[in-house]
């Protein structure tokens, strides 16, 4: 009887997340990517800790958001994982991250990303060799008019280097000729590891349906926003960019 019903809770607050996703076009909604799930994190933004531990599946909305009045609905725990804290203009962000030691630390990068839904570019990126420490910084939040210059990408570090793409059927990260990630009809955020010189980084990328793909590349001396618009001769067609750096 109580899995019954735990089953039914499960599809009672899907069904209820995706009604409150369509019925209200969400001013800010954000979402953690990076690297950083075998690691211990608090999060802190303006002042506030909305999560500890891991905090990957942190959904963040701004104070007025229309969803704030919905959430008494669902349960405890879907709630936890919710935060309405952001405001327009600038807000401050407070990392403090430790290398969880239950896992070994085969990847030597932790990586943080906040993404605003819908947007070409993260609003704010942090990455860290370290296996434990902390930042503070600033991020801005501006309107739905993706050139304003309150929509740049905030960095937490000088040296930041990665690659964020919008949805795609399919797209291959490859750096130095080594496979970085690949992504299937998905949105995706990949650190990049440089060499210190010359770096050369091939974007693959292919899609099933006409309309826009669109990628951001950030390093030290390398910044760029790629947007293609997919026609139907190339539908289901490998397409690559190679940039040298």
């Amino acid at each position: 009887m109580t899995k019954k019903i735990n089953i039914v809770l499960i599809i009672l607050t899907s069904t209820l997340l995706l009604s409150m996703n369509h019925k209200n076009l969400d001013p800010v909604k954000c979402f953690v990517y990076g690297k950083n799930l075998r690691y211990n994190v608090q999060l802190k933004i303006n002042g506030v800790i909305i999560g500890e531990g891991y905090v990957g599946d942190m959904k963040i909305f701004d104070t007025d958001n229309p969803l704030k009045a919905e959430i008494e609905e669902l349960p405890s725990f879907v709630q936890e994982q919710m935060a309405f804290i952001l405001k327009e203009g600038e807000n401050t962000i407070e990392l403090k991250f430790q290398h969880d030691s239950k896992y070994a630390l085969t990847n030597k990068k932790f990586s943080f990303a906040l993404v605003r839904a819908g947007f070409d570019t993260p609003l704010y990126y942090f990455s860290s060799e370290k296996e434990s420490g902390s930042v503070t910084s600033k991020f801005y939040v501006g309107n739905e008019n993706q050139n304003s210059e309150n929509n740049l990408v905030s960095l937490g570090n000088t040296d930041a280097s990665f690659i964020f793409s919008q949805e795609a059927s399919f797209l291959q990260v490859i750096l130095n000729k080594e496979n970085v990630m690949v992504y299937g009809n998905s949105v995706g955020l990949t650190d990049l590891n440089l060499v210190e010189g010359s770096n050369t980084l091939e974007v693959k990328y292919a899609n099933n349906k006409e309309g826009e793909i669109t990628y951001y590349i950030q390093t030290p001396n390398f910044t760029k926003k790629v947007t293609k618009n997919i026609t139907k001769d190339q539908l289901n067609k490998d397409i690559v960019d190679v940039y040298t750096f």
